[in-house]
């Protein structure tokens, strides 16, 4: 059993947070269209948010995962029911009246995930017993932005972050060598900061720029019958660029571009994960007053290679596209409903077991797909 995090892109990074972020494909460094999705992606850019603003959000993500193993020539699937998984996101953002400065406030669950395989007689890699895995990861980020100039806004926020993980049974893998009970432990806690810059270069075009550090979490200990199993996770660093162009009527076209730094994080390099890039790309109409439209796409290469499958058996992270579509509707002056869905398109990827006990050309392949209808609420005041 491994320890890796959310179902969404990108590895195991949430590539967006809250009805209109994630309707944008995640693209919104330099598109500050909500208090959530600026939040989460540019501190700096909640200075430039119309009004100020408080926003709830609230994913459902249904993962669907099959395991597969070909022994002997002969293949056996087995599919999870892992359930519909909820996703929360807060953003409150305030400009302080008559002066330079923007306060606010993110909660959002950045990461999570969850596998439930049932047993299977006929699938060598389940006959011997179900698994289970989970994890949330949850942030609490208070913001603080401030207006160099009339172009540029910079932004800083440090980071709290909670974290819970779950696994039945414990090992084997990195964490431990041999197959153990698993349960879950206690909650986590973890911290660091993240920093942006906004700039506004002309009624057209806007550039920002963000850096996620590395979450550092206390080491997570998981008791069991042979004693304390201990191993190391933070949450890597993430380092964001983008632009977004207002230069035709009603439109606003996003672009981001993220390196996520897997292979300097704990946990991840024993996992075999590697750095990558991802891009995000996401755009906006105004039909009118009351309503606006939204598409998004986001692309990553697989952190997951096929000599590092069996170690991430049952957190299959190998997600690599996921496309988006979404809309605002007024519901009342200063008051939108929020609608997104997101479709996680489906990928597999297939790794040897090890010879012996199987044979040389045993292996075995993941496969995930997964569906997320995310709904919210902004209140602009």
């Amino acid at each position: 059993m491994t320890t890796v995090l959310r179902v969404d892109g990108q590895g195991p990074v949430i590539t967006g947070v809250g009805p209109i972020n994630r309707s944008m494909g995640g693209a919104g460094t330099a598109a500050p269209l909500d208090a959530i999705g600026s939040l989460h992606w540019n501190p700096a850019s909640i200075q430039w948010l119309a009004q100020s603003e408080l926003s709830f959000g609230l994913e459902l993500m249904d993962v669907n995962v099959d395991l597969s193993s070909t022994v002997g020539g002969a293949t056996n699937t087995t599919r999870g029911d892992a359930g519909f998984s909820p996703v929360p996101s807060i953003g409150w953002v305030h400009h302080v009246e008559d002066t330079p400065l923007t306060l606010g406030l993110g909660v959002s669950a950045i990461a999570g995930f969850s596998n439930n395989m049932p047993i299977d007689s006929a699938n060598l890699l389940l006959a011997g017993g179900p698994a289970f895995a989970s994890a949330e990861f949850l942030q609490i980020a208070p913001t603080f932005a401030y207006s160099v100039t009339d172009q540029l806004s910079l932004g800083i926020a440090p980071t709290i972050t909670t974290a819970t993980l779950t696994f039945d049974p414990l090992g084997p893998s990195v964490i431990t060598p041999a197959s153990t009970a698993g349960s879950g432990n206690r909650m986590h806690w973890g911290g660091g900061f993240q920093a942006g810059a906004f700039y506004q270069v002309n009624q057209a075009w806007s550039l920002g720029l963000s850096y996620k550090s590395k979450q550092w979490f206390e080491s997570f200990n998981f008791f069991t019958p042979g004693g304390t199993v201990r191993f190391d996770l933070d949450y890597p660093m993430i380092v964001s660029l983008g632009t977004a162009y207002t230069g035709m009527e009603r439109w606003t076209i996003a672009a981001d571009i993220r390196y996520l730094d897997f292979e300097n994080t704990d946990g991840f390099r024993e996992l075999g994960f590697s750095s990558v890039f991802a891009l995000a790309v996401g755009a906006q109409y105004r039909l009118n007053e009351m309503i606006a439209l939204r598409c998004g796409y986001n692309a990553n290469a697989n952190p997951i290679h096929q000599d590092d499958v069996l170690t991430n058996i049952f957190t299959p992270l190998i997600q690599d596209q996921n496309v988006a579509a979404g809309a605002t509707i007024g519901l009342a002056e200063h008051v939108d409903l929020n609608l997104a869905y997101v479709y996680l398109v489906e990928n597999e990827i297939t790794g040897p077991l090890p010879s012996p006990p199987f044979g040389a050309n045993d292996t075995l392949t993941n496969q995930i797909s997964a569906h997320s209808a995310i709904f919210g609420i902004s209140v602009r005041y």
